[in-house]
């Protein structure tokens, strides 16, 4: 092994850092005797120095020490264990500053509400959000924050706070009538579980102060449909929403709403109301006719035999008539007449078809065959009327003096003891002596002068009796 001579191996090590040097310690090194086989080497030797640096155990790096934070927020014993109450630590704390620290806290508390809506901490939440609202002058929404509180968190500490001040906020805001639905309303829950009577909630405020509570309403509707997507009953919820919507006059956002039930809820047994209800607006507010036709006709095919075809029908004539679609009008009065031949608006769509028939079809032989089944089913003064109106059908517009006179004669057979037949039978008289049939007109003048002889018919009757045999006479 090759040893520095003693002062220059200590200074070495120094240099190195590898171990303290004292002075003490250089001089006994250099008055250390050299041991047989060792070479001692002179200072400022190159080879040497660089053969005992080779030789030399280089020390370990030191550790760099870690950066120390700028500032501590926390210590470590006071972190909270879950987020959900950290964040309302900081919530409830934040809300107690002043009205524009509210505006920005409020959204905050209600993500929470959002995120949260299990925690141990929501119903306390929901009473702040309440809070927060009245702080803010909005006693609707506040109102409705605690109907909501009622309704989820019936077991909750802080229901006597919350009890309190819904009741002063009522007193102080809501009218004699408003304040008794609102009561009836903040009932605790009975069975069931939360869903189900936080819709019913929304669904009976919307009856009962839709208009009143029509804002906040459909901030809830909207956030029960997210929080809730699986809902067996969402069909019914959508469908409060979309007549909330209408309600409020809220037209096109109504028409959305129930087209949405529609394509979400194909099975839904409030299908078919959905769909009236849709074709009402676009018919009534929106006047959108024809995609409202349309909806009515789907409704008229898909449910036959229910009220709901029935309302179909009944609408749907009339707005295919107002549409000048009278061929379209008239084909749903033949089905109503056939689909429903008992009820009263039958008749109606009896006379509407013959209507559209001679007046917009340019059809009067099929007028007048309606007119005749009319009678056929109506055995009473409205089959006489009919039977005149198809008589005169067959005279102006058809020219068919035969069947025109039958007209008359179906009316004084079957209807003898009737005011209008005299009138038939002395029409029918004169309808063959403008047809040039004299004979046949002098028999029915005279069935008229006879049957009726104390009728106004009878006696003009007798006048054209003296009128046709003086003309007889008069040609001999």
């Amino acid at each position: 092994m090759t040893r520095y001579n003693s002062l220059a191996a200590a200074a070495l090590l120094a240099l190195c850092g590898a171990v303290p040097v004292r002075a003490q310690d250089v001089i006994a090194a250099a008055e250390e005797p050299v041991q047989a086989g060792e070479t001692v080497l002179e200072v400022g030797d190159p080879a040497a120095e660089a053969a005992a640096a080779k030789d030399a155990v280089q020390p370990e790096p030191a550790p760099v020490p870690a950066a120390a934070p700028v500032f501590e927020t926390v210590s470590a014993a006071k972190v909270p264990y879950t987020q959900d109450s950290s964040e309302w630590d900081y919530l409830k704390k934040a809300a107690a500053g002043d009205k524009a620290a509210a505006e920005i806290i409020l959204p905050q508390v209600t993500d929470w509400l959002v995120v949260y809506p299990s925690s141990e901490y929501a119903a306390d939440a929901q009473l702040l959000k309440a809070r927060l609202h009245l702080k803010l002058g909005d006693h609707r929404r506040a109102l409705t924050d605690l109907l909501k509180y009622f309704q989820c968190y019936p077991k909750a500490a802080s229901m006597a706070e919350a009890r309190k001040l819904f009741k002063e906020t009522a007193d102080r805001k809501a009218g004699k009538d408003l304040r008794a639905a609102l009561e009836e309303l903040s009932a605790e829950p009975g069975t069931g579980d939360e869903q189900y009577h936080l819709s019913l909630l929304l669904e009976r405020l919307a009856v009962r102060a839709g208009g009143e509570f029509y804002a906040p309403l459909c901030e809830e509707f909207r956030e029960f449909l997210n929080r809730y997507p699986a809902y067996a009953k969402n069909d019914e919820v959508r469908m409060a929403l979309a007549d909330l919507h209408r309600k409020n006059g809220e037209y096109l956002a109504a028409k959305m709403g129930y087209e949405k039930l529609i394509r979400l809820h194909p099975g839904s047994p409030l299908q078919a109301g959905a769909k009236l209800a849709l074709a009402g607006v676009e018919a009534g507010e929106l006047d959108m006719y024809d995609e409202a036709i349309a909806v009515y006709q789907d409704v008229a095919a898909s449910y036959p035999g229910s009220p709901e075809a029935w309302e179909a029908y009944s609408r749907l004539a009339s707005l295919c008539e107002r549409r000048k679609k009278y061929a379209l009008a008239a084909d749903v009065h033949a089905k109503i007449i056939a689909l429903y031949p008992d009820r009263a608006e039958a008749y109606d769509s009896f006379r509407a078809e013959a209507r559209l028939l001679r007046d917009e079809l340019d059809k009067p032989a099929e007028a007048a065959a309606v007119l005749d089944r009319l009678a056929d089913k109506y055995k009473d003064g409205r089959a006489v009327e009919a039977l005149l109106l198809a008589a005169e059908i067959r005279r102006r517009d058809l020219k068919d003096t035969p069947a025109e006179v039958k007209t008359y004669d179906r009316i004084a057979a079957e209807y003898p003891s009737d005011a209008q037949a005299p009138k038939a039978l002395y029409a029918a008289g004169e309808a063959l002596e403008k047809a040039g049939d004299a004979a046949a007109a002098k028999e029915y003048y005279s069935k008229t002068a006879e049957k009726y002889a104390d009728s106004s018919s009878a006696a003009r009757a007798k006048k054209r009796l003296a009128a046709i045999e003086q003309s007889a006479g008069g040609k001999k």
